[in-house]
């Protein structure tokens, strides 16, 4: 009778404890619907000793929680494991000449109303927006409790970095991108998805993957990968693999395309990037950017998110400070050069501004919105735009993550944010409407 009753009684504690949850987090939720564009500090989050169950920001729902996401995107290091990227020992100071006629301009939502510099950095959920023109910052705006040299998370702006280091790889002979992915991992030679795909295809995103970058879709396939990883919680009984490389050896090819046929935006092709980059240079991420710091003068903090196996998260972990990533715009716009030493090869950035197939991007999946009117490309694990008079290459993370390089007018943005949805064409169209109004300002 005993046996019989604990599992009635288990049932209510499960039901009890849900609803408990349910009701803490409609607690929060209230909170910012009265104000949607609340701070963390407005809305209390992980405030007092011990914070109210319902302010407290954990794994749980740090990354992809909201409005939690307004606190955790400065506090990453506090939930996740990391790896330590170290500043340079010789920090290069950063030019600061601050222009405010930006904040005298307009500024067009999606729908073509018109709004003041302010109302644009509430509405996109702004915690930073740093301008660069030539090698200088020209304007820059912290919110939310962000400063110059808080480190935030920067989600798939992280893809960026290691596209460029893949790049670098073959130019300095270590790969080619015709190559295929088992020449250096023989493991994916059981996937169908990688098995038969080239470097080149892999970094540009048109090799053939059956996966679902739905966030929303509990069943979808970056659910399962953010399960393998640890970044999400889940029942061993849930969780598909114990690890990223023995999980994408299993993920299965699209069998409605060919390798190389369209672009198709799937974060576990960064991990084959990552992983091939690795294998042919004997580095690792950690050691590419930790180079890479250096040379740019960078200070302060800057670190990347580990998976539970202490496995660098290449698809998203990335978290630096504003000031550092405008190092390393101003670095781009000269042409890879730092001083008199070229620390990005010139060729590497002549391939990100001259993109890829815009036809393979037209014809895939993810060309809708403002990307959806031919103009655009991905190259490299960087989202390029062809329109005439506004080229651009762009790394561009969820939740409102940008590093917008324009080299032919010097000018590039960095905008970190905490938008309460992962990608939305009214968030896209809304920043790159700034973009221009601010570029079409500079380059008069």
């Amino acid at each position: 009778m005993a046996t019989n009753m604990k599992r009635p009684i288990a049932r209510i504690v499960k039901v009890a404890a849900l609803l408990c949850a349910t009701v803490l987090a409609s607690a929060v939720t209230a909170v910012a619907e009265d104000n949607p564009y609340a701070t963390a500090d407005e809305l209390g989050l992980m405030k007092g000793f011990p914070p109210p169950e319902d302010k407290r920001v954990n794994r749980a729902n740090g990354l992809f929680g909201v409005p939690y996401n307004r606190w955790s995107y400065q506090h990453m290091r506090e939930l996740f494991p990391t790896a330590n990227i170290p500043a340079s020992l010789s920090p290069l100071p950063v030019k600061v000449n601050i222009d405010s006629g930006i904040e005298r301009l307009t500024y067009k939502r999606e729908d073509g109303s018109e709004v003041d510099f302010d109302t644009y950095l509430k509405e996109t959920y702004t915690d930073a927006i740093v301008v660069i023109h030539g090698d200088r910052i020209v304007y820059e705006r912290y919110l939310n409790g962000m400063s110059p040299n808080r480190p935030h998370q920067m989600m798939s702006v992280t893809k960026s970095f290691a596209g460029m280091f893949g790049l670098m790889a073959v130019a300095n002979g270590f790969l080619s991108e015709e190559d295929p992915v088992t020449k250096y991992v023989p493991e994916l030679q059981s996937s169908g998805a990688f098995g038969d795909a080239t470097f080149g295809q892999v970094e540009d995103m048109t090799a053939s993957l059956d996966f679902s970058e739905d966030y929303a879709d509990p069943n979808s396939g970056i659910t399962q990968y953010s399960k393998v990883l640890g970044l999400r919680e889940a029942p061993a009984d849930e969780i598909p693999a114990d690890s990223i490389y023995s999980y994408l050896a299993t993920l299965p090819k699209d069998e409605a395309h060919e390798q190389g046929d369209v672009f198709h935006y799937q974060t576990p092709k960064t991990d084959v990037v990552n992983w091939v980059t690795n294998r042919a240079t004997g580095r690792s991420f950690q050691d590419e950017l930790t180079e890479l710091w250096s040379k740019i003068g960078a200070e302060g903090e800057t670190y990347v998110l580990l998976d539970k196996n202490g496995t660098l998260f290449a698809g998203g972990g990335l978290n630096a400070t504003p000031r550092n990533l405008a190092r390393f715009a101003i670095m781009m716009l000269n042409d890879g050069m730092v001083g008199a030493e070229q620390v990005v090869p010139k060729e590497v950035i002549q391939k990100l501004s001259d993109g890829a197939d815009r036809d393979k991007f037209s014809n895939g999946p993810d060309a809708k919105g403002v990307m959806g009117g031919g103009d655009w490309s991905y190259r490299a694990q960087w989202w390029v735009r062809h329109t005439p008079g506004k080229e651009s290459f762009n790394a561009i993370g969820v939740n409102g993550q940008w590093i917008y390089i324009d080299v032919e007018r010097g000018v590039a943005i960095v905008k970190q944010s905490s938008q309460p949805e992962s990608s939305t064409n009214y968030y896209d169209e809304y920043n790159i409407n700034a973009y221009d109004a601010i570029i079409g300002y500079l380059a008069q």
